[in-house]
Protein backbone atom coordinates (compact mmCIF):
# COMPACT_ATOMS: atom_id res chain seq x y z
CA UNK A 1 0.00 0.00 0.00
CA UNK A 2 3.02 2.30 0.05
CA UNK A 3 3.03 5.40 -2.16
CA UNK A 4 -0.76 5.47 -2.37
CA UNK A 5 -2.52 8.82 -2.01
CA UNK A 6 -6.22 9.21 -1.28
CA UNK A 7 -8.07 12.38 -2.30
CA UNK A 8 -10.63 13.48 0.26
CA UNK A 9 -13.47 15.93 -0.16
CA UNK A 10 -14.90 17.22 3.10
CA UNK A 11 -16.17 20.64 1.97
CA UNK A 12 -19.70 20.37 0.63
CA UNK A 13 -19.87 16.60 1.22
CA UNK A 14 -17.70 13.60 1.94
CA UNK A 15 -15.96 11.63 -0.80
CA UNK A 16 -12.90 9.40 -0.50
CA UNK A 17 -11.03 8.54 -3.71
CA UNK A 18 -8.15 6.12 -4.22
CA UNK A 19 -7.09 5.75 -7.84
CA UNK A 20 -10.21 5.56 -9.99
CA UNK A 21 -12.50 4.38 -7.19
CA UNK A 22 -14.57 6.70 -4.98
CA UNK A 23 -16.89 6.12 -2.08
CA UNK A 24 -19.35 8.73 -0.85
CA UNK A 25 -22.10 9.00 1.71
CA UNK A 26 -24.54 10.58 -0.74
CA UNK A 27 -26.48 7.34 -0.84
CA UNK A 28 -28.85 6.82 2.09
CA UNK A 29 -26.86 4.55 4.40
CA UNK A 30 -26.28 4.02 8.10
CA UNK A 31 -24.85 7.17 9.64
CA UNK A 32 -22.52 5.92 12.36
CA UNK A 33 -20.01 4.02 10.17
CA UNK A 34 -19.57 7.12 8.02
CA UNK A 35 -19.08 9.25 11.13
CA UNK A 36 -16.26 6.94 12.27
CA UNK A 37 -14.64 7.05 8.83
CA UNK A 38 -14.94 10.84 8.53
CA UNK A 39 -13.49 11.31 12.03
CA UNK A 40 -10.55 8.98 11.43
CA UNK A 41 -9.82 10.59 8.06
CA UNK A 42 -9.99 14.16 9.36
CA UNK A 43 -7.76 13.34 12.35
CA UNK A 44 -5.55 10.99 10.32
CA UNK A 45 -2.32 12.38 11.79
CA UNK A 46 -2.89 10.82 15.23
CA UNK A 47 -4.14 7.67 16.93
CA UNK A 48 -7.70 7.89 18.26
CA UNK A 49 -8.44 6.09 21.49
CA UNK A 50 -11.47 3.83 21.78
CA UNK A 51 -12.86 6.09 24.52
CA UNK A 52 -12.65 9.10 22.21
CA UNK A 53 -14.52 7.30 19.44
CA UNK A 54 -17.17 6.12 21.90
CA UNK A 55 -17.63 9.71 23.05
CA UNK A 56 -17.98 10.91 19.45
CA UNK A 57 -20.64 8.32 18.60
CA UNK A 58 -22.51 7.65 21.85
CA UNK A 59 -21.88 10.66 24.05
CA UNK A 60 -25.57 10.87 25.08
CA UNK A 61 -26.40 7.16 25.13
CA UNK A 62 -25.76 5.41 28.44
CA UNK A 63 -27.45 2.17 27.37
CA UNK A 64 -24.67 1.11 25.01
CA UNK A 65 -21.97 -1.42 25.82
CA UNK A 66 -19.15 0.69 24.35
CA UNK A 67 -16.59 -2.09 23.89
CA UNK A 68 -18.79 -4.43 21.86
CA UNK A 69 -20.62 -1.63 20.06
CA UNK A 70 -17.39 -0.02 18.90
CA UNK A 71 -15.95 -3.30 17.61
CA UNK A 72 -19.11 -3.86 15.59
CA UNK A 73 -19.06 -0.32 14.27
CA UNK A 74 -15.39 -0.51 13.23
CA UNK A 75 -16.22 -3.72 11.34
CA UNK A 76 -19.06 -1.92 9.53
CA UNK A 77 -16.81 1.07 8.81
CA UNK A 78 -14.18 -1.17 7.24
CA UNK A 79 -16.93 -2.67 5.04
CA UNK A 80 -17.36 0.80 3.51
CA UNK A 81 -13.76 0.58 2.25
CA UNK A 82 -14.13 -2.76 0.44
CA UNK A 83 -14.61 -1.16 -3.04
CA UNK A 84 -10.92 -0.16 -2.97
CA UNK A 85 -9.84 -3.83 -3.05
CA UNK A 86 -7.26 -3.15 -0.34
CA UNK A 87 -6.85 -4.83 3.05
CA UNK A 88 -9.46 -2.91 5.04
CA UNK A 89 -7.94 -3.92 8.39
CA UNK A 90 -4.78 -2.18 7.28
CA UNK A 91 -6.54 0.94 6.01
CA UNK A 92 -8.06 1.39 9.47
CA UNK A 93 -5.50 -0.09 11.78
CA UNK A 94 -5.76 -0.91 15.47
CA UNK A 95 -2.99 -0.63 17.98
CA UNK A 96 -3.34 -1.22 21.73
CA UNK A 97 -6.95 -0.07 21.93
CA UNK A 98 -6.55 2.88 19.57
CA UNK A 99 -7.51 3.29 15.94
CA UNK A 100 -6.01 5.31 13.12
CA UNK A 101 -5.88 5.69 9.37
CA UNK A 102 -2.88 3.85 7.89
CA UNK A 103 -0.14 6.41 7.32
CA UNK A 104 1.13 4.45 4.31
CA UNK A 105 -1.92 5.72 2.40
CA UNK A 106 -1.40 9.45 2.42
CA UNK A 107 -4.48 11.64 2.55
CA UNK A 108 -4.94 14.89 0.64
CA UNK A 109 -7.85 16.77 2.24
CA UNK A 110 -9.53 19.64 0.43
CA UNK A 111 -10.19 21.28 3.81
CA UNK A 112 -6.48 21.34 4.66
CA UNK A 113 -5.54 22.61 1.20
CA UNK A 114 -8.20 25.31 1.48
CA UNK A 115 -6.87 26.49 4.84
CA UNK A 116 -3.25 26.41 3.61
CA UNK A 117 -4.14 28.59 0.61
CA UNK A 118 -6.02 31.06 2.81
CA UNK A 119 -2.97 31.38 5.06
CA UNK A 120 -0.64 31.67 2.06
CA UNK A 121 -2.71 34.51 0.59
CA UNK A 122 -2.05 36.59 3.73
CA UNK A 123 1.72 36.19 3.76
CA UNK A 124 3.76 39.36 3.51
CA UNK A 125 5.56 40.00 0.25
CA UNK A 126 2.77 38.78 -2.03
CA UNK A 127 1.58 41.22 -4.65
CA UNK A 128 -2.16 41.88 -4.97
CA UNK A 129 -2.18 39.79 -8.14
CA UNK A 130 -0.62 36.85 -6.25
CA UNK A 131 -3.00 37.33 -3.32
CA UNK A 132 -6.00 37.25 -5.62
CA UNK A 133 -4.77 34.22 -7.54
CA UNK A 134 -4.24 32.31 -4.29
CA UNK A 135 -7.61 33.35 -2.87
CA UNK A 136 -9.46 32.27 -6.00
CA UNK A 137 -7.76 28.87 -5.85
CA UNK A 138 -8.86 28.51 -2.24
CA UNK A 139 -12.43 29.61 -2.93
CA UNK A 140 -12.69 27.20 -5.84
CA UNK A 141 -12.08 24.36 -3.36
CA UNK A 142 -14.92 25.47 -1.09
CA UNK A 143 -17.83 23.53 -2.56
CA UNK A 144 -19.89 23.98 0.59
CA UNK A 145 -19.62 23.84 4.36
CA UNK A 146 -17.66 21.11 6.14
CA UNK A 147 -19.47 17.73 6.16
CA UNK A 148 -22.98 19.17 5.69
CA UNK A 149 -24.70 15.79 6.27
CA UNK A 150 -23.13 15.73 9.74
CA UNK A 151 -23.61 19.45 10.41
CA UNK A 152 -25.15 18.94 13.88
CA UNK A 153 -22.60 16.42 15.14
CA UNK A 154 -20.89 18.00 18.19
CA UNK A 155 -17.38 17.41 16.80
CA UNK A 156 -18.33 18.86 13.38
CA UNK A 157 -19.88 22.12 14.57
CA UNK A 158 -16.69 23.98 15.65
CA UNK A 159 -14.71 22.65 12.69
CA UNK A 160 -17.43 23.74 10.25
CA UNK A 161 -17.60 27.20 11.82
CA UNK A 162 -13.86 27.57 11.45
CA UNK A 163 -13.83 26.81 7.72
CA UNK A 164 -17.01 28.81 7.13
CA UNK A 165 -15.40 31.85 8.76
CA UNK A 166 -12.27 31.39 6.64
CA UNK A 167 -14.45 31.25 3.53
CA UNK A 168 -16.35 34.47 4.34
CA UNK A 169 -13.12 36.33 5.04
CA UNK A 170 -11.39 35.01 1.92
CA UNK A 171 -14.40 35.79 -0.29
CA UNK A 172 -14.61 39.39 0.94
CA UNK A 173 -10.88 39.88 0.38
CA UNK A 174 -11.17 38.47 -3.14
CA UNK A 175 -14.16 40.71 -3.94
CA UNK A 176 -12.21 43.78 -2.79
CA UNK A 177 -9.29 42.87 -5.06
CA UNK A 178 -11.60 42.12 -8.00
CA UNK A 179 -13.34 45.46 -7.52
CA UNK A 180 -10.02 47.24 -7.90
CA UNK A 181 -9.69 45.65 -11.36
CA UNK A 182 -13.36 46.11 -12.39
CA UNK A 183 -13.65 42.35 -12.96
CA UNK A 184 -17.43 42.36 -12.81
CA UNK A 185 -18.06 38.90 -14.28
CA UNK A 186 -15.70 37.31 -11.75
CA UNK A 187 -17.40 39.20 -8.92
CA UNK A 188 -20.81 38.01 -10.13
CA UNK A 189 -19.65 34.38 -10.27
CA UNK A 190 -17.99 34.58 -6.85
CA UNK A 191 -20.97 36.27 -5.18
CA UNK A 192 -23.44 33.79 -6.65
CA UNK A 193 -21.33 30.98 -5.22
CA UNK A 194 -20.96 32.74 -1.86
CA UNK A 195 -24.73 33.26 -1.63
CA UNK A 196 -25.25 29.50 -1.93
CA UNK A 197 -23.07 29.19 1.19
CA UNK A 198 -24.55 32.11 3.15
CA UNK A 199 -27.68 33.51 1.55
CA UNK A 200 -28.39 36.11 4.25
CA UNK A 201 -24.98 37.79 3.97
CA UNK A 202 -25.89 41.26 2.69
CA UNK A 203 -22.31 42.03 1.61
CA UNK A 204 -22.43 39.24 -0.99
CA UNK A 205 -25.90 40.30 -2.14
CA UNK A 206 -24.81 43.94 -2.38
CA UNK A 207 -21.70 43.21 -4.44
CA UNK A 208 -23.64 40.84 -6.72
CA UNK A 209 -26.25 43.51 -7.45
CA UNK A 210 -23.60 46.20 -7.83
CA UNK A 211 -21.53 44.05 -10.23
CA UNK A 212 -24.61 43.22 -12.32
CA UNK A 213 -25.37 46.93 -12.53
CA UNK A 214 -21.80 47.95 -13.41
CA UNK A 215 -21.57 45.27 -16.10
CA UNK A 216 -24.62 46.69 -17.86
CA UNK A 217 -27.21 44.20 -16.59
CA UNK A 218 -29.47 46.70 -14.82
CA UNK A 219 -32.63 44.63 -15.13
CA UNK A 220 -30.89 41.56 -13.73
CA UNK A 221 -29.61 43.74 -10.89
CA UNK A 222 -33.15 44.93 -10.09
CA UNK A 223 -34.47 41.37 -10.27
CA UNK A 224 -31.72 40.14 -7.95
CA UNK A 225 -32.62 42.94 -5.53
CA UNK A 226 -36.25 41.81 -5.48
CA UNK A 227 -35.22 38.18 -4.98
CA UNK A 228 -32.96 39.25 -2.13
CA UNK A 229 -35.68 41.35 -0.44
CA UNK A 230 -38.20 38.50 -0.62
CA UNK A 231 -35.62 36.06 0.76
CA UNK A 232 -34.61 38.39 3.60
CA UNK A 233 -38.25 38.99 4.54
CA UNK A 234 -39.58 35.46 4.18
CA UNK A 235 -36.67 33.21 5.18
CA UNK A 236 -34.61 35.26 7.59
CA UNK A 237 -37.09 37.89 8.90
CA UNK A 238 -34.64 40.74 8.26
CA UNK A 239 -34.94 43.93 6.24
CA UNK A 240 -32.39 45.33 3.74
CA UNK A 241 -30.08 48.06 4.98
CA UNK A 242 -30.22 51.69 3.88
CA UNK A 243 -27.06 51.06 1.83
CA UNK A 244 -28.90 48.38 -0.13
CA UNK A 245 -32.04 50.44 -0.73
CA UNK A 246 -29.89 53.39 -1.85
CA UNK A 247 -28.18 51.12 -4.40
CA UNK A 248 -31.58 49.96 -5.64
CA UNK A 249 -32.68 53.56 -6.17
CA UNK A 250 -29.49 54.40 -8.09
CA UNK A 251 -29.96 51.42 -10.40
CA UNK A 252 -33.63 52.18 -10.92
CA UNK A 253 -32.94 55.86 -11.69
CA UNK A 254 -30.24 55.03 -14.24
CA UNK A 255 -31.83 52.06 -15.95
CA UNK A 256 -33.11 54.04 -18.90
CA UNK A 257 -31.02 55.37 -21.79
CA UNK A 258 -31.72 58.34 -24.09
CA UNK A 259 -34.88 57.95 -26.16
CA UNK A 260 -36.58 60.80 -28.04
CA UNK A 261 -39.72 58.84 -28.97
CA UNK A 262 -42.17 59.81 -26.24
CA UNK A 263 -44.73 57.18 -27.28
CA UNK A 264 -42.14 54.42 -26.77
CA UNK A 265 -41.16 55.87 -23.40
CA UNK A 266 -44.83 56.00 -22.42
CA UNK A 267 -45.31 52.39 -23.51
CA UNK A 268 -42.28 51.26 -21.50
CA UNK A 269 -43.75 52.83 -18.36
CA UNK A 270 -47.07 51.00 -18.64
CA UNK A 271 -47.66 47.99 -16.40
CA UNK A 272 -47.00 44.73 -18.20
CA UNK A 273 -50.42 43.41 -17.34
CA UNK A 274 -53.67 44.76 -16.04
CA UNK A 275 -53.50 44.41 -12.28
CA UNK A 276 -56.42 44.70 -9.90
CA UNK A 277 -56.27 46.64 -6.67
CA UNK A 278 -53.68 48.97 -5.21
CA UNK A 279 -50.13 49.61 -6.37
CA UNK A 280 -47.39 47.79 -4.45
CA UNK A 281 -43.88 49.25 -4.66
CA UNK A 282 -40.46 49.22 -3.03
CA UNK A 283 -40.03 51.40 0.04
CA UNK A 284 -37.67 53.79 -1.80
CA UNK A 285 -40.40 54.41 -4.41
CA UNK A 286 -43.03 54.74 -1.68
CA UNK A 287 -40.88 57.36 0.04
CA UNK A 288 -40.68 59.40 -3.17
CA UNK A 289 -44.46 59.20 -3.66
CA UNK A 290 -44.91 60.30 -0.05
CA UNK A 291 -42.77 63.38 -0.70
CA UNK A 292 -44.74 64.19 -3.86
CA UNK A 293 -48.02 63.91 -1.98
CA UNK A 294 -46.71 66.25 0.72
CA UNK A 295 -45.85 68.80 -1.94
CA UNK A 296 -49.32 68.39 -3.48
CA UNK A 297 -51.28 68.93 -0.27
CA UNK A 298 -49.15 71.96 0.54
CA UNK A 299 -50.64 73.58 -2.57
CA UNK A 300 -54.16 72.13 -2.53
CA UNK A 301 -54.91 71.85 1.17
CA UNK A 302 -56.26 68.31 0.70
CA UNK A 303 -55.73 65.67 3.36
CA UNK A 304 -53.78 62.44 3.12
CA UNK A 305 -53.19 59.79 5.75
CA UNK A 306 -50.34 57.38 6.35
CA UNK A 307 -51.40 53.96 7.59
CA UNK A 308 -49.35 51.22 9.21
CA UNK A 309 -50.40 47.56 9.53
CA UNK A 310 -48.42 45.38 11.94
CA UNK A 311 -48.64 41.59 12.43
CA UNK A 312 -47.68 39.96 15.72
CA UNK A 313 -48.61 37.23 18.15
CA UNK A 314 -50.97 38.12 20.96
CA UNK A 315 -48.06 38.88 23.29
CA UNK A 316 -46.53 41.30 20.78
CA UNK A 317 -43.72 39.00 19.63
CA UNK A 318 -43.09 37.86 16.06
CA UNK A 319 -44.37 34.45 14.94
CA UNK A 320 -41.88 31.95 13.58
CA UNK A 321 -40.57 32.68 10.10
CA UNK A 322 -42.71 30.19 8.14
CA UNK A 323 -45.92 31.40 9.81
CA UNK A 324 -44.98 35.06 9.39
CA UNK A 325 -44.28 34.55 5.67
CA UNK A 326 -47.70 33.02 5.12
CA UNK A 327 -49.50 35.64 7.20
CA UNK A 328 -47.75 38.55 5.46
CA UNK A 329 -48.66 37.10 2.09
CA UNK A 330 -52.34 37.04 3.04
CA UNK A 331 -52.14 40.55 4.50
CA UNK A 332 -50.51 41.87 1.33
CA UNK A 333 -53.23 40.26 -0.79
CA UNK A 334 -55.89 41.78 1.47
CA UNK A 335 -54.30 45.22 1.06
CA UNK A 336 -54.18 44.86 -2.73
CA UNK A 337 -57.83 43.86 -3.01
CA UNK A 338 -59.18 46.26 -0.36
CA UNK A 339 -57.57 49.48 -1.59
CA UNK A 340 -58.33 51.59 -4.66
CA UNK A 341 -56.31 51.51 -7.88
CA UNK A 342 -54.76 54.87 -7.01
CA UNK A 343 -53.66 53.86 -3.51
CA UNK A 344 -50.06 52.89 -2.84
CA UNK A 345 -48.61 50.52 -0.27
CA UNK A 346 -45.22 49.02 0.55
CA UNK A 347 -43.73 46.39 2.79
CA UNK A 348 -41.95 48.36 5.48
CA UNK A 349 -40.48 45.56 7.59
CA UNK A 350 -40.71 41.82 8.11
CA UNK A 351 -44.12 42.24 9.79
CA UNK A 352 -45.46 45.59 8.54
CA UNK A 353 -47.09 47.23 5.53
CA UNK A 354 -47.38 51.00 5.05
CA UNK A 355 -50.21 52.62 3.07
CA UNK A 356 -50.90 56.08 1.64
CA UNK A 357 -54.56 57.09 1.66
CA UNK A 358 -55.06 60.34 -0.29
CA UNK A 359 -58.24 62.46 -0.16
CA UNK A 360 -59.41 60.69 2.96
CA UNK A 361 -60.68 61.73 6.37
CA UNK A 362 -59.47 60.02 9.52
CA UNK A 363 -62.80 58.18 9.77
CA UNK A 364 -62.57 56.96 6.17
CA UNK A 365 -58.99 55.90 6.77
CA UNK A 366 -60.06 53.82 9.75
CA UNK A 367 -62.75 52.15 7.63
CA UNK A 368 -60.14 51.24 5.00
CA UNK A 369 -57.75 49.76 7.55
CA UNK A 370 -60.54 47.76 9.20
CA UNK A 371 -61.67 46.48 5.78
CA UNK A 372 -58.14 45.22 5.06
CA UNK A 373 -58.06 43.41 8.40
CA UNK A 374 -61.49 41.85 7.82
CA UNK A 375 -60.46 40.56 4.40
CA UNK A 376 -57.21 39.25 5.85
CA UNK A 377 -59.07 37.34 8.57
CA UNK A 378 -61.41 35.79 5.99
CA UNK A 379 -58.41 34.41 4.08
CA UNK A 380 -56.25 33.42 7.06
CA UNK A 381 -58.02 31.86 10.01
CA UNK A 382 -55.23 31.58 12.58
CA UNK A 383 -56.43 33.12 15.85
CA UNK A 384 -53.05 33.53 17.52
CA UNK A 385 -51.90 36.21 15.06
CA UNK A 386 -53.30 39.72 15.41
CA UNK A 387 -53.14 42.77 13.15
CA UNK A 388 -52.72 46.23 14.64
CA UNK A 389 -53.11 49.42 12.68
CA UNK A 390 -52.32 53.09 13.19
CA UNK A 391 -53.13 56.21 11.18
CA UNK A 392 -51.39 59.55 11.01
CA UNK A 393 -52.19 62.65 8.98
CA UNK A 394 -49.43 63.60 6.55
CA UNK A 395 -48.33 67.17 7.32
CA UNK A 396 -47.83 69.71 4.51
CA UNK A 397 -44.37 71.15 3.84
CA UNK A 398 -43.90 74.21 6.03
CA UNK A 399 -42.63 77.59 4.89
CA UNK A 400 -43.07 76.89 1.20
CA UNK A 401 -41.97 79.91 -0.83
Amino acid sequence: MKNLTAQVQMLGGFCLTIGDISITNKVQQAKKPWTILEYLVYYHDREISADELVDVIWSDDNNVNPTNALKTLIFRTRKLLEPFNLPTQQLISQNRGSYCWNSEVQLSLDSSEFEDLCELSSQSGLSEVQQLETLLKALDLYKGDFLPKAAWEPWVIPVSRHYHSLFIHAAMRAIKLLLAEDRWDDIIALCRHAITIEAHNEDFQYHLIYALYCSGHQRQALEQYRIMVDSFYNEFAITPSERMTDLYKIIQDREHGVNTDLSLIQKSMQEEQALLGAYSCEFSVFRDIYQLERRAITRTGDSIFLGLLTLSLEDGSLPKSSVLTRAMGHLGNAATSSLRHGDVYTRYSVSQYMILLPSASYENGEMVMQRIIRNYKKAYLRKDIVVHYSLLAVPPIENEA
